[in-house]
């Protein structure tokens, strides 16, 4: 039996561990990772799918050099922080939330935000919110879900979408 010492010392671990995990999931580019898929009528479409947490997508976000339209899996209490707010008013044109809104977290959301229920009809709003020149960025924010066993999946799903524009 392990005594909550010993259970402080765990999460600490785990936590640690996590958040190392995160760091270095932040620079592992290449397949679902800030993956240019095409540009179609002068816009151009990133397949970010690996992002499952808010730290990598806000990387993400100040990376691309071009007005975004942001597709999001999910909308938590934590997009109401400052630098996530001020982060949204300066690159984010349009915000297309294709998951759930976390209860609690309706303050948080910008005005220029719409909804929809699955991923392939965010990929088709994205598109009709965008100008020549604008970048449409899949960066779920969350973990795999809504449907899809994981990121790979998840992004194929935003690649097959994409293809048929």
């Amino acid at each position: 039996m392990h005594n909550k010492k010993d259970q402080g010392t765990a999460l600490r671990i785990a936590g640690g561990q996590l958040i190392e995990a995160r760091k270095q999931s932040l620079h592992a580019w290449g397949p679902h990772r800030l993956e240019a898929v095409g540009v179609k009528e002068d816009l151009l479409y990133i397949n970010d799918s690996r992002a499952t947490f808010l730290d990598a997508t806000l990387e993400s976000l100040s990376t691309v050099e071009r007005n975004l339209v942001w597709i999001v899996g999910a909308w938590g209490d934590d997009m109401s922080e400052g630098a996530v707010q001020q982060l949204l008013r300066e690159r984010v044109i349009a915000v297309v939330l294709f998951g759930p809104l976390m209860e609690g977290a309706e303050d948080s959301l910008p005005a220029h935000i719409y909804r929809t229920e699955d991923l392939r009809t965010a990929v088709f709003m994205a598109r009709e919110l965008a100008s020549a020149g604008d970048a449409v960025l899949f960066s779920p924010a969350c973990p795999s879900g809504n449907g899809f066993a994981n990121y790979e999946e998840r992004g194929a799903e935003f690649k097959r979408a994409v293809r048929d524009l």
